[in-house]
């Protein structure tokens, strides 16, 4: 019986390390890309998403995803449709691209000290990005879509004093 007890905390054990060992750092940051941007950051203070920005620069579109604590892992990459959630219901986005943002380790607002961030979604009128909208919030892991009108290269860059992941599209 023991052996099996231990045999079983091994295997959740190497179950949960895979999970997370798949969002090792992958691709540059603060340049232009097509390919997937992930970072496995670790933290000190927990991550809580205080705020998502939308908004049109010289250039680029932009999606701008403020914290307060450190900055969480992620992940962000072009997926095809349909995009699901994790009930297996079929999340609606506009557009013809998609770009998922998936961030993991979210703290969920249960005190009135955290705030639910709300996202932009009427009449974006941007000329790359058609929609941003959060796919689900399901055990610390936080994934939105954006919907794009063409596929355009996107960059990511991590900043601080605000903790902010900042997530540009070329127009």
């Amino acid at each position: 019986m023991r052996k099996l007890f231990i045999f079983t905390i091994l295997i959740i054990c190497a179950a949960c390390s895979t999970v997370f060992s798949q969002w090792e750092n992958e691709g540059k940051l603060n340049a232009w890309t097509l390919g997937t941007i992930s970072r496995h950051n670790n933290y000190v203070k927990d991550p809580f998403l205080k705020d998502v920005r939308v908004a049109r620069n010289k250039g680029f579109d932009r999606v701008v995803f403020e914290f307060t604590g450190d900055m969480p892992r992620f992940q962000i990459q072009y997926v095809k449709p349909p995009i699901f959630g994790t009930g297996e219901d079929e999340i609606k986005v506009s557009g013809k691209y998609f770009v998922e943002i998936n961030l993991q380790t979210l703290i969920f607002p249960e005190d009135e000290n955290y705030k639910y961030a709300p996202i932009e979604q009427n009449n974006l009128k941007l000329p790359v990005i058609s929609e941003v909208q959060e796919i689900e919030w399901f055990e610390g892991v936080r994934p939105f879509a954006v919907g794009l009108k063409s596929k355009k290269g996107f960059r990511v860059q991590q900043l601080k004093n605000p903790t902010r992941l900042v997530v540009d599209f070329k127009q």
